[in-house]
């Protein structure tokens, strides 16, 4: 390392010496500091932590020896050269003992001096490289126990331990926060037609969609193969969770193009909150992976939360094995917004339990007083009296004080 890069501490309380000195080497370091005395120079080396210190002996209020066995104490890997006006064997077994770098005599011997300070500049050089692999060694090896390998997203490790943080924060501090569990739809298809590498290429987008859609205080993590789990900490209200599970479904849903190969995803989002919903970890995973498989109940690229997954299991009992129609709920402050997605819609068992979900919510009938339903891509809107029908059906599993806005295909019908 060259000496203009470090940094240098001399203390002599002989304001000549001083003077030569900062003349001699002013040109070849960085910075010099000088104190005057031992009581300055420690306080000089506390605040500035030079690269290099050279101290006299003899100094007033802490003598050079004394001084270097202070600044020893506090960090032991620091150059020192010790300066005396005398051969005194003694005090150059003294300084050895201490650890000091070198003893150099009086008057001092400049190329002795530039020797000593070049040897002390590659030494540390040395034991920076070392300190920097070393560091880098223990990064690499945490990165592989904590971070997930393909996403670079905190893997289930790093997960439980920050769940536990989040745990014991929302304990002390009687908090709140909400846990995600998304899983993405028919990743085998995508695997099985695309081969794995794109099937990479997908998990390590779709991890980078999700991490847009949240704050950089939440926690993203990767659980194994097409699963993640998020931790949302800023947000409490249900409205707050369900505008960033809109954005993320927003986000997921958007085509990946790689290679030559255009990939349409989505995922299912189960939630479940602390404390609402549980209080111990294993039960807050369990509840929204439970509240996860709900949501692809309902058609996939949906959410669910953990606090309806009872009503869904009691109303799946009662539900015949018609087959079902693909949908989606999106919800926004004032509104909800159902999606059907089907090249024929027509209501079966499936839209009926998804109604009847929709409105056992007390909160819902005193929150909401429209509902928008988008419908598209369907060659059975294209008829109006089938919209009509459409509407007729729904006004008898909609409550009266609702209104229903239903958009076609180039045009509107509103029923209330």
């Amino acid at each position: 390392m060259p000496l203009n890069d470090l940094t240098l501490l001399f203390i002599e309380d002989n304001r000549d010496a001083q003077a030569d000195i900062k003349m001699l080497l002013e040109d070849d370091v960085k910075e010099i500091y000088q104190a005057f005395d031992g009581k300055e120079g420690l306080s000089l080396y506390k605040e500035k932590s030079p690269d290099i210190v050279i101290t006299d002996i003899n100094l007033p209020y802490i003598n050079g020896l004394d001084l270097t066995s202070k600044i020893k104490n506090l960090d032991k890997t620091q150059a020192i050269i010790i300066m005396s006006a005398y051969h005194d064997r003694e005090n150059l077994l003294h300084s050895i003992n201490i650890g000091s770098n070198g003893f150099i005599t009086k008057p001092i011997d400049v190329e002795l001096l530039f020797q000593r300070l070049h040897s002390i500049a590659d030494s540390i050089e040395e034991k920076k490289r070392e300190k920097y692999e070393a560091t880098k060694k223990i990064q690499e090896l945490h990165e592989l126990a904590y971070y997930d390998r393909l996403t670079k997203v905190p893997n289930r490790f790093m997960f439980d331990k920050k769940l536990n943080e989040f745990i014991d924060k929302a304990n002390k501090e009687k908090g709140e926060f909400s846990l995600l569990f998304i899983d993405l739809d028919n990743f085998k298809k995508i695997n099985d037609t695309y081969g794995h590498e794109t099937g990479d290429f997908v998990l390590q987008t779709m991890s980078k969609n999700i991490s847009k859609a949240i704050l950089k205080d939440d926690i993203v993590s990767r659980r194994s193969g097409d699963e993640f789990l998020v931790l949302l900490k800023n947000y409490t209200t249900t409205e707050e969770i369900k505008q960033i599970v809109y954005n993320i479904l927003q986000l997921t849903s958007k085509e990946i193009i790689y290679k030559e190969c255009t990939i349409k995803t989505s995922c299912s989002i189960g939630i479940s909150q602390f404390p609402q919903d549980a209080t111990q970890k294993s039960k807050l995973l369990s509840l929204a992976d439970e509240a996860m498989y709900n949501a692809k109940e309902l058609g996939k690229g949906n959410y669910f939360f953990a606090h309806n997954n009872s009503d869904f299991q009691l109303t799946q009992r009662k539900k015949s094995n018609t087959i079902v129609v693909s949908s989606k709920l999106f919800w926004h402050k004032n509104h909800a917004q159902l999606i059907y997605e089907n090249r024929e819609i027509m209501l079966t068992k499936k839209e009926h339990l998804f109604l009847s979900l929709l409105f056992s919510s007390q909160n819902y009938q005193a929150t909401y007083e429209q509902i928008y339903i988008h419908l598209w891509g369907s060659e059975y809107l294209q008829k109006r009296e089938n919209v009509k029908t459409l509407v007729k059906t729904l006004r008898k599993k909609i409550p009266e004080n609702f209104i229903v806005n239903i958009f076609g295909i180039g045009y509107r019908i509103l029923s209330q």
